[in-house]
């Protein structure tokens, strides 16, 4: 089937802050050089965890046990997929595999006490769709693939989002998961009837659930046609604000470095903190 635009929700998000940096990074294409130690943490529980569920590793006699085997293969393969060499920083994978060991099995233990686990579970689930709209006379593909989609029966669909961050709520967008139930259920006809976020770093209180409803679908949907008519029609405006010290493109942007200028003047040479962090993180 054939259409205008593709749109994921972190492109749609991204043109939401700013049309000049969804510009350079989707219609441009420029390069962005970030420290890949980051994101692993996220990254790589997240591949053991979609193991456990691909491989049917809940199956074995000791789930645990099999899920941690799995912790250098993971490591292996998120650190090619991220370009990380590994060898340069080896005091940094050792506190990787640290923190995965320790987390891993309390992981296991959350997906066991809160029900994530049916015979029909999915992990990295592509709920890609194309869709079309009168309304506004486009025809989209939306991409999205959901961390986690379990199917208690054909009515009864879980929506979870893993989050490795060692902030709890920095990564926090409930939207992100009403995107996934918008695309469910144009894919299958069935809106989820739980949407959540699992945070594997806060074993004590690791589930956080999301409320929405048909109007939060209706209204998420008609808003991406609506950035999908402006990036058809090339509104690329720069829209500076204070995450433009944290912007990849920063140094390209004359608009952004205006901003940050006149900023540095206002406050007498400071960088605001709400927008900046010196501390690393991982998601």
């Amino acid at each position: 089937m054939s259409f205008d635009q593709y749109i994921s929700y972190s492109g749609r998000n991204i043109y939401k802050k700013c049309p000049r940096k969804y510009e350079y990074r989707y219609i441009i294409k420029e390069s962005v050089v970030s420290d890949p130690r980051t994101s692993m943490f996220g990254s790589t529980i997240g591949k053991v965890l979609e193991w456990f569920y691909t491989k049917r590793l809940w199956a074995n006699p000791d789930p645990v046990s099999s899920v941690l085997s799995y912790i250098e293969e993971a490591i292996d393969v998120v650190s090619l997929r991220e370009k990380f060499d590994r060898s340069q920083d080896p005091a940094f994978v050792n506190l990787l595999r640290t923190d995965l060991i320790t987390y891993l099995p309390k992981a296991i233990e959350t997906i066991r006490s809160h029900g994530f686990l049916t015979p029909d579970s999915r992990a990295e689930d592509d709920l890609t769709v194309v869709y079309g709209n009168e309304k506004y006379g486009m025809t989209l593909k939306l991409g999205g693939i959901a961390d986690f989609v379990h199917y208690k029966n054909r009515s009864d669909v879980w929506i979870i989002d893993g989050k490795g961050s060692k902030y709890r709520e920095k990564y926090v967008d409930a939207d992100q998961l009403v995107w996934y139930a918008v695309l469910h259920y144009i894919k299958y006809h069935v809106a989820p009837s739980r949407l959540g976020f699992a945070f594997w770093r806060f074993p004590n209180d690791p589930v956080k659930w999301i409320d929405y409803d048909e109007s939060r679908m209706r209204s998420l949907l008609d808003d991406t046609f609506d950035v999908a008519k402006k990036i058809k029609l090339k509104c690329f405006d720069a829209t500076p604000s204070g995450e433009c010290h944290r912007c990849d493109y920063r140094i390209k942007c004359d608009d952004g470095k205006k901003y940050i200028a006149h900023r540095r003047v206002e406050t007498g040479g400071r960088i605001e903190n709400s927008t900046f962090s010196l501390e690393s993180d991982y998601e």
